[in-house]
């Protein structure tokens, strides 16, 4: 995978019904700072919104907690609430952005993927070309 160094988010954000419902509940603040910083965790994990630890292995609350300065107990409760407004999902222990690859144009990254892989065989390609090249230097 490659790197990701940014995320997209939309600039009607605060006029989302959803962010709108966090920002209302006690310490709404800090539900959209997780919400954040989830996004942010999920584009560094790069694995199609999935928050996970290296190859495939589920980021725990415990750990979680560790990453956002919050305590077990508060992490799980804004997870919890995260969940039921269906913004993030979890499946076998694995949370996981809803609807990350909508969000996040993942096909126009796969688009861009594949240009630099075309792009890296050219390059290669006419690499290899030159250095086969016999140059017969001239002496006069």
């Amino acid at each position: 995978m490659i790197d990701i160094f940014w995320i997209k988010l939309s600039t009607n954000i605060f006029s989302n019904r959803k962010i709108l419902i966090l920002l209302k509940e006690k310490d709404g603040d800090l539900y959209f700072r997780v919400w954040i910083q989830l996004l942010t965790i999920a584009g560094q994990c790069n694995y199609k919104g999935k928050l996970v630890i290296g190859d495939n292995i589920p980021i725990t609350i415990s750990e979680l907690a560790r990453i956002i300065g919050k305590s077990d107990r508060k992490v799980e409760k804004i997870l919890e609430r995260l969940i039921q407004l269906e913004m993030i999902t979890c499946i076998d222990n694995v949370y996981a952005i809803k609807n990350w690859d909508k969000y996040q144009s993942a096909d126009k990254l796969e688009q861009i993927r594949e240009q630099n892989r075309v792009r890296q065989s050219k390059f290669r390609e006419k690499k290899k070309v030159e250095s086969n090249v016999n140059v017969t230097l001239g002496n006069a």
